[in-house]
């Protein structure tokens, strides 16, 4: 008995000292802004560990088996010579008719055939083989390991070395930095719910933006190191200002984090409750912000009234919003919703890229609560992600909201290296409408009777 409370005693007076010595480090570099560097150290570490047992795994299996349990083929290649993980092409992708003029003379020279049908057969049957919208809600698979048992591999056990590898791992995930990332969170939420306490009680004016800007960067920057985020900002010169609105593709709620660790922010979206709750209060005593019940977010014009008003007054804060609606698995851009364009002034494009291979950022809120997410993430190996603030952008006079949000899209999945995608997000959970369904049905009518058009004036032209 006395040896083992010499022993607790021992480990008390080792662990606990360097431990909090540790926490409080974290705490006052992160308020202040400033770092030691350690975690991009401990990053490129992960990557050279990484690499090691991707080496055993191809000394082990071969690359070509290894390629094909990660769902890829290494001979399969696209133009730029990088290996391919598409399973059809879709060059001729049927998404709707088109029935301008030059299509009129190019389809209206027969009347109708059976073989009119095979477009809409062969993409249907191309949805059934390989639906690229609903993979966009699924964890992003990985082309490497990257020792964590929730990816799309498991080797932790054919290897020695490998078992080694993640044996020591789990412990520093589970045991080291799980407790501090814990402490870590705690802090920053209750350093942000009493200072904006504090904050609230100050009269509207510029001390209390001032005081309100630097209690949001040291808090979300503390908040971010308990996911030891490592966060790379790119092109700051185009950060946004308070004279436009922000659009970013959406992966995760942590993209709120990322982006206030640089800049602050006025925040768009349905009032949520549980562990959301929190901030929302919190940041709504400090600074204007637009909450919507779920019934008053449908009502797209007085959603359209509140964000003009919000960007006409150059006192607040610049609004984010992520015009998806939805989290997408950080391999697409998906349909943005064209209200956020609608409503004028600058447009200030961002795109957020996450690195898959130190944790999964995607959030499957059909799936996991929010709670169970964050522990997902607080015992990743880290949250590593790169943001482009991309040059501001407007609407040109003879361009619709839609195609001024497409091309807004455009830029950003080209800069984010994301797939840009025409379909809307909120196929997530719900079917798509009737209206789509007699739309396509509709465009085919016409696309016959403008073929029977055409047949009967070759008829008379005969006659």
């Amino acid at each position: 008995m006395a040896l083992l409370d010499a022993m607790a005693t021992l480990a008390f007076t080792m662990i606990i000292p360097p431990f909090i010595i540790l926490l409080v480090t974290v705490v006052v570099l992160a308020s202040l802004g400033k770092s030691l560097g350690l975690r991009q150290k401990y990053v490129q570490f992960l990557l050279k560990v990484f690499e090691d047992g991707n080496r055993i795994l191809v000394k082990k299996f071969g690359r070509q088996r290894l390629a094909k349990e990660y769902g890829r083929h290494s001979e399969d290649t696209d133009d730029d010579g990088q290996e391919s993980t598409e399973v059809i092409s879709r060059d001729k992708l049927v998404l709707r008719p088109l029935l301008d003029k030059d299509n009129n003379e190019r389809l209206g020279t027969h009347e109708f055939e059976l073989g009119d049908c095979l477009d809409y057969i062969r993409t249907g049957m191309e949805a059934i083989v390989d639906d690229e919208v609903t993979k966009r809600f699924s964890a992003e698979e990985l082309t490497s390991w990257n020792f964590l048992t929730r990816t799309n591999c498991q080797y932790e056990f054919i290897s020695i070395r490998l078992t080694i590898f993640w044996v020591v791992g789990f412990i520093l995930r589970y045991c080291l930095l799980l407790p501090l990332r814990i402490l870590i969170l705690t802090i920053g939420m209750a350093q942000m719910v009493s200072f904006t306490y504090i904050v609230g009680l100050i009269p509207d004016g510029p001390l209390k933006r001032q005081i309100s800007r630097c209690i949001f960067l040291s808090s979300f920057r503390l908040i971010s190191r308990g996911f030891s985020g490592v966060f790379t900002y790119h092109n700051s010169h185009n950060r946004p200002r308070s004279d436009g609105i922000c659009v970013a593709n959406h992966t995760t709620p942590i993209d709120c984090v990322v982006l206030a660790c640089d800049n602050c922010y006025s925040y768009v979206g349905q009032r949520h409750g549980g562990f959301l709750s929190i901030f929302q209060r919190a940041l709504s005593r400090a600074s204007a912000h637009i909450w919507f019940e779920r019934s008053e977010a449908k009502d797209r014009f007085a959603v359209a009234r509140r964000l003009r008003e919000h960007v006409e007054d150059p006192d607040k804060l610049p609004i984010l919003i992520f015009p998806e609606g939805t989290c997408i698995n950080n391999t697409s851009v998906m349909q943005f919703k064209k209200g956020t364009f609608e409503v004028g002034g600058i447009i200030y494009p961002v795109a957020i890229k996450y690195d898959p291979r130190f944790g999964d950022a995607f959030w499957n809120s059909s799936k996991d609560s929010m709670v169970s997410y964050i522990y997902m993430m607080m015992t990743s190996w880290a949250i590593v992600c790169d943001v482009w603030y991309l040059p501001p952008m407007t609407k040109r006079e003879d361009e619709s909201s839609i195609d001024f949000a497409n091309r807004v899209k455009a830029n950003i999945a080209r800069q984010g290296g994301l797939v840009d995608l025409v379909w809307d997000g909120g196929l997530k959970r719900s079917a798509p409408k009737k209206e789509w369904k007699q739309q396509y049905q509709q465009e085919f009518s016409r696309r016959l009777k403008v073929q029977n058009v055409n047949s009967e004036k070759k008829e008379e032209k005969t006659e």
